[in-house]
Protein backbone atom coordinates (compact mmCIF):
# COMPACT_ATOMS: atom_id res chain seq x y z
CA UNK A 1 0.00 0.00 0.00
CA UNK A 2 1.50 3.42 -0.99
CA UNK A 3 -0.30 5.23 2.24
CA UNK A 4 0.99 3.76 5.58
CA UNK A 5 -2.27 3.51 7.63
CA UNK A 6 -1.48 6.20 10.11
CA UNK A 7 -0.53 8.73 6.83
CA UNK A 8 -4.40 7.94 5.87
CA UNK A 9 -5.78 9.16 9.39
CA UNK A 10 -4.07 12.28 8.61
CA UNK A 11 -5.06 12.57 5.65
CA UNK A 12 -8.48 12.09 6.53
CA UNK A 13 -8.61 14.39 9.34
CA UNK A 14 -6.62 17.07 7.44
CA UNK A 15 -9.11 16.64 3.99
CA UNK A 16 -12.15 17.26 6.27
CA UNK A 17 -10.63 20.05 8.35
CA UNK A 18 -9.49 21.76 5.56
CA UNK A 19 -12.99 21.53 3.71
CA UNK A 20 -14.66 22.80 6.91
CA UNK A 21 -12.75 25.65 7.68
CA UNK A 22 -13.12 26.83 3.84
CA UNK A 23 -17.13 26.08 4.48
CA UNK A 24 -17.48 23.73 1.43
CA UNK A 25 -18.90 21.31 4.31
CA UNK A 26 -20.52 20.77 7.48
CA UNK A 27 -20.38 17.44 9.51
CA UNK A 28 -22.79 17.23 12.26
CA UNK A 29 -20.14 14.23 13.18
CA UNK A 30 -17.27 14.99 12.21
CA UNK A 31 -15.25 12.08 13.77
CA UNK A 32 -17.58 9.62 12.01
CA UNK A 33 -17.23 11.34 8.41
CA UNK A 34 -12.97 11.18 8.91
CA UNK A 35 -13.50 7.36 10.08
CA UNK A 36 -15.51 6.72 6.57
CA UNK A 37 -13.31 8.71 4.44
CA UNK A 38 -10.20 6.48 5.83
CA UNK A 39 -12.15 3.74 5.08
CA UNK A 40 -13.19 4.27 1.73
CA UNK A 41 -9.12 5.61 1.30
CA UNK A 42 -8.06 1.90 2.46
CA UNK A 43 -10.35 0.32 0.65
CA UNK A 44 -9.29 2.19 -2.22
CA UNK A 45 -5.77 1.44 -2.23
CA UNK A 46 -6.38 -1.99 -1.00
CA UNK A 47 -7.94 -3.03 -4.29
CA UNK A 48 -4.79 -1.15 -5.78
CA UNK A 49 -2.71 -3.86 -4.00
CA UNK A 50 -5.20 -6.87 -5.00
CA UNK A 51 -4.63 -5.75 -8.93
CA UNK A 52 -0.51 -5.20 -8.48
CA UNK A 53 -0.47 -9.11 -6.48
CA UNK A 54 -2.67 -10.26 -9.57
CA UNK A 55 -0.78 -8.63 -12.06
CA UNK A 56 2.57 -10.05 -10.47
CA UNK A 57 0.70 -13.86 -10.54
CA UNK A 58 -0.20 -13.27 -14.04
CA UNK A 59 3.38 -12.88 -14.56
CA UNK A 60 4.68 -16.21 -13.53
CA UNK A 61 2.52 -17.58 -16.66
CA UNK A 62 5.02 -15.24 -18.82
CA UNK A 63 8.15 -16.02 -17.02
CA UNK A 64 9.45 -17.86 -20.10
CA UNK A 65 8.86 -14.79 -22.75
CA UNK A 66 10.90 -12.82 -19.65
CA UNK A 67 13.67 -14.96 -19.79
CA UNK A 68 14.30 -14.80 -23.05
CA UNK A 69 14.31 -10.95 -23.09
CA UNK A 70 10.97 -10.62 -25.10
CA UNK A 71 9.25 -8.74 -22.47
CA UNK A 72 10.14 -5.74 -19.68
CA UNK A 73 9.03 -7.15 -16.45
CA UNK A 74 7.79 -3.28 -15.29
CA UNK A 75 6.45 -3.00 -19.13
CA UNK A 76 4.33 -6.20 -18.85
CA UNK A 77 3.34 -5.28 -14.88
CA UNK A 78 1.89 -2.32 -15.80
CA UNK A 79 -0.10 -3.74 -18.65
CA UNK A 80 -1.62 -6.57 -17.12
CA UNK A 81 -2.36 -4.08 -14.14
CA UNK A 82 -4.06 -1.60 -16.58
CA UNK A 83 -5.89 -4.40 -17.95
CA UNK A 84 -7.30 -5.82 -14.61
CA UNK A 85 -8.28 -2.47 -13.91
CA UNK A 86 -10.04 -1.90 -16.88
CA UNK A 87 -12.04 -4.93 -16.52
CA UNK A 88 -13.27 -3.69 -13.00
CA UNK A 89 -13.85 -0.15 -14.21
CA UNK A 90 -11.21 1.10 -11.64
CA UNK A 91 -8.72 3.79 -12.12
CA UNK A 92 -5.14 2.80 -10.68
CA UNK A 93 -2.09 5.75 -9.91
CA UNK A 94 -0.17 5.97 -13.27
CA UNK A 95 2.16 8.08 -12.02
CA UNK A 96 5.32 8.80 -9.28
CA UNK A 97 4.64 9.47 -5.58
CA UNK A 98 2.60 7.67 -2.92
CA UNK A 99 -0.72 9.48 -4.51
CA UNK A 100 -0.09 10.39 -8.31
CA UNK A 101 -2.69 13.10 -9.63
CA UNK A 102 -5.05 10.60 -11.28
CA UNK A 103 -5.47 8.61 -8.43
CA UNK A 104 -6.09 11.68 -6.55
CA UNK A 105 -8.83 12.55 -8.87
CA UNK A 106 -10.34 9.18 -8.71
CA UNK A 107 -10.38 9.29 -4.86
CA UNK A 108 -11.55 12.83 -5.04
CA UNK A 109 -14.83 11.51 -7.37
CA UNK A 110 -15.57 8.77 -4.69
CA UNK A 111 -15.17 11.36 -1.07
CA UNK A 112 -17.71 13.30 -2.92
CA UNK A 113 -20.20 10.58 -3.62
CA UNK A 114 -19.45 9.56 0.25
CA UNK A 115 -20.42 13.35 1.22
CA UNK A 116 -23.16 13.40 -1.33
CA UNK A 117 -24.68 10.65 0.54
CA UNK A 118 -24.35 10.85 3.80
CA UNK A 119 -26.98 12.38 5.57
CA UNK A 120 -24.34 14.49 8.37
CA UNK A 121 -22.46 15.84 5.73
CA UNK A 122 -24.30 19.53 4.49
CA UNK A 123 -22.31 20.81 1.07
CA UNK A 124 -22.36 24.64 0.21
CA UNK A 125 -21.40 24.64 -2.90
CA UNK A 126 -22.47 22.50 -6.11
CA UNK A 127 -21.26 19.01 -6.70
CA UNK A 128 -18.39 20.03 -9.53
CA UNK A 129 -17.01 22.70 -6.99
CA UNK A 130 -17.25 20.22 -4.33
CA UNK A 131 -15.08 17.65 -5.90
CA UNK A 132 -12.43 19.97 -7.07
CA UNK A 133 -12.44 21.19 -3.10
CA UNK A 134 -11.92 17.68 -2.56
CA UNK A 135 -8.92 17.19 -4.94
CA UNK A 136 -7.47 20.19 -3.79
CA UNK A 137 -7.56 19.66 -0.28
CA UNK A 138 -5.96 15.88 -0.77
CA UNK A 139 -3.14 17.79 -3.01
CA UNK A 140 -2.87 20.04 0.01
CA UNK A 141 -2.43 17.11 2.62
CA UNK A 142 0.03 15.61 0.16
CA UNK A 143 2.49 17.96 -0.22
CA UNK A 144 2.70 18.16 3.74
CA UNK A 145 3.04 14.45 3.99
CA UNK A 146 6.31 15.61 1.49
CA UNK A 147 7.44 18.50 3.81
CA UNK A 148 7.03 15.56 6.45
CA UNK A 149 9.22 13.56 4.33
CA UNK A 150 11.58 16.26 3.80
CA UNK A 151 12.03 16.64 7.45
CA UNK A 152 12.69 13.31 8.36
CA UNK A 153 15.34 13.62 5.55
CA UNK A 154 16.76 16.51 7.07
CA UNK A 155 17.17 14.99 10.62
CA UNK A 156 19.09 11.72 9.22
CA UNK A 157 21.23 14.12 7.13
CA UNK A 158 21.85 16.17 10.50
CA UNK A 159 23.10 13.26 12.14
CA UNK A 160 27.20 13.71 13.44
CA UNK A 161 28.36 10.91 11.33
CA UNK A 162 27.76 10.62 7.53
CA UNK A 163 25.70 8.03 6.43
CA UNK A 164 25.01 7.77 2.92
CA UNK A 165 21.48 8.22 1.03
CA UNK A 166 21.79 4.57 -0.45
CA UNK A 167 21.87 2.50 2.31
CA UNK A 168 19.83 0.97 4.64
CA UNK A 169 20.52 2.77 7.38
CA UNK A 170 19.64 6.25 6.12
CA UNK A 171 16.23 4.07 4.87
CA UNK A 172 15.76 2.97 8.75
CA UNK A 173 16.31 5.84 10.32
CA UNK A 174 14.43 7.87 7.96
CA UNK A 175 11.48 5.52 8.03
CA UNK A 176 11.33 5.94 12.06
CA UNK A 177 11.29 10.21 12.00
CA UNK A 178 9.12 10.03 9.45
CA UNK A 179 6.70 8.09 11.44
CA UNK A 180 7.42 9.82 14.64
CA UNK A 181 6.53 12.80 12.43
CA UNK A 182 3.06 11.37 11.46
CA UNK A 183 2.22 9.83 14.66
CA UNK A 184 2.61 13.07 16.22
CA UNK A 185 0.58 14.61 13.60
CA UNK A 186 2.82 17.11 12.11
Amino acid sequence: MRLPPPLIDLLARGLLRQLQERRVIACDHPRAAEEKVARLITEDLRIDDELNEEARLTLVEHQKEMAEGEMEYGLLVTRIKAQLAAKRGYITGTGPGKLPRDKAQALAARITRLFLQDPDVEYFVKEQELRASVLRAIEDEMRRDALREEKARQKVRSIKRNIPEESGEFHALFQQFYRELIDRGL
